[in-house]
């Protein structure tokens, strides 16, 4: 439970001991509860606000033309891509080809693949809704 709505909940109780009578505590129920969505409808809003305010921040990157600033993202999904690659590709043929070769030669070493996953589902998520939103015609 969110401490707002604890908060609200408190204050029912504390309404039903101040006023007795049913019909008073319930008006004053009423404004509480309203002050209550007004208040979640604030907080909805606010974020909402930001999460706009973000986008322009990140069209502005994209725009701008120096690569440390608008190619970041792209070098993130090449890292994520160069790291699938060598782990998923190249480093079993690599092993393979230097245990036929080298059988006392020392493992290679193996990238922990967890962080790198989280990134990069994220990053093809977001890339996936905007190729979804551009094949139904909202550009």
């Amino acid at each position: 439970m969110d401490p707002l709505t604890a908060i609200f909940n408190i204050g029912s109780t504390i309404i039903d001991k101040i006023w007795p009578d049913k019909d008073k505590a319930d008006a004053a129920k009423l404004e509480m509860f309203k002050l209550q969505q007004q208040g979640a409808f604030a907080e909805i809003q606010n974020g909402f606000n930001l999460m706009i305010e973000n986008i322009k921040v990140n069209a502005n990157e994209a725009l701008h033309s120096s690569i440390f600033v608008a190619g970041w993202r792209p070098f993130i999904g090449w890292v994520c891509g160069i790291a699938l690659a060598y782990n998923y590709i190249a480093m079993p043929f690599i092993v393979w080809i230097t245990k036929c070769f080298y059988p006392e030669a020392p493992a290679m070493p193996a990238l922990d693949m967890t962080e790198l996953m989280v990134l990069l589902g994220g990053m093809l998520g977001i890339a996936g809704l905007r190729s979804r939103e551009i094949t139904q015609g909202k550009r």
